[in-house]
C-alpha cells in the first residue's frame, strides 16, 4: 500500500526524507549567484561609462544647454 505510515511512525521509504535540504550547498550557491551578479551589473555600468574604441562624438550645442 504505497503512502500508507508504518506503525512505528516512519514512512515506508525508509529514513528519505524528502524536505531534508542541504542548507551549506543552497547557501554557497545563492553567494555565489549573488557575487556574479554583483560582477555583472558593474560590467554593465562601468560599460556604459568606458567606452572601448573611438572618438566619443560631441554635439556642438552639449555644453551651452546647462
Amino acid at each position: 500500500m504505497a503512502g500508507v505510515p508504518t506503525a512505528e511512525g516512519g514512512s515506508p521509504g525508509g529514513d528519505v526524507d524528502p524536505f531534508h535540504y542541504d542548507y551549506e550547498a543552497v547557501r554557497k550557491g545563492g553567494l555565489i549567484f549573488a557575487g556574479l551578479a554583483f560582477v555583472v551589473g558593474l560590467i554593465i555600468i562601468l560599460s556604459k561609462r568606458l567606452r572601448c574604441g573611438g572618438r566619443k562624438k560631441h554635439r556642438p550645442g552639449a555644453d551651452e544647454e546647462l
